[in-house]
């Protein structure tokens, strides 16, 4: 016969290693309040609740909707126009807006359709208000675009 095999037993962590496991969830609780404090300091300034009253009317004056709570333009948008306003008028991001001005259909039956110019007139206005500089680039990459009065008021 053979004898059993012996397995180490290892009891509670010894005083070493609690130090270091108490160590290392104070360091983790201590991210996690300072990522909780940075993450709720948006970015709400005079400035950016100025700008973002100021395409609120942009948008009501050419009759396309307002997100109701004014804070979702100031957090996402802020002072800067954000994301929005970071490469506008790039290869990829026009690609983009053109796959998604089609028909709908999943596979072979996807066309391109003639659009409203109100579909991208609010992403005009949102580079108007915060980023005037980009705007004629971002212009300039949609003027072949053929558009029509397809959106029902």
């Amino acid at each position: 016969m053979t004898a059993p095999i012996s397995v180490p037993v290892h009891g509670p962590p010894s005083g070493g290693n609690r130090r270091m496991y108490w160590a290392v969830g104070a360091v983790a609780i201590a991210l996690a309040v300072i990522g909780l404090i940075t993450f709720s300091a948006n970015n709400r300034t005079a400035e950016a609740e100025q700008k973002a009253q100021e395409l609120t009317q942009k948008f009501q004056q050419e009759g396309l909707r307002v997100p109701a709570d004014q804070n979702i333009l100031i957090r996402s948008l802020g002072t800067d126009g954000g994301n929005v306003c970071e490469n506008p008028g790039n290869a990829f991001g026009r690609a983009l807006l053109l796959d998604q001005l089609t028909n709908g259909a999943a596979f072979v039956g996807r066309r391109p359709v003639i659009v409203d110019s109100r579909i991208l007139r609010g992403e005009a206005l949102i580079l108007e208000t915060y980023c005037p500089d980009e705007l004629a680039q971002f212009q300039a990459k949609f003027d072949d675009l053929k558009f029509d009065d397809t959106i029902k008021d």
